[in-house]
């Protein structure tokens, strides 16, 4: 039931609401990189929630300023803990 309500949330997201998301956690942003991350939220939601993502963290990393990647990341595993126990 998380996994369903979690991707009908994402569905609806937009990069202004990473962007937000990010400001009210202290954490600065460009648009470039809440893209890539809403990118990816929406298509590996599942892989996030409840797979394996090591390979996709891994591009992630790649792909964003290292500061992003790193707050990003607390963030997710942060989240993780908290709300899929």
């Amino acid at each position: 039931m998380q996994e369903y309500l979690i991707g009908e949330y994402i569905k609806k997201m937009t990069v202004k609401d990473i962007i937000q998301y990010a400001q009210k956690n202290n954490v600065l942003i460009d648009e470039c990189d809440a893209t890539i991350l809403l990118i990816y939220a929406k298509k590996y939601y599942k892989e996030f929630i409840s797979g394996n993502p090591t390979e996709i963290i891994r591009e992630l990393k790649n792909k964003l300023s290292v500061n992003t990647f790193k707050e990003a990341y607390k963030m997710y595993i942060e989240a993780k803990m908290k709300y899929l126990k």
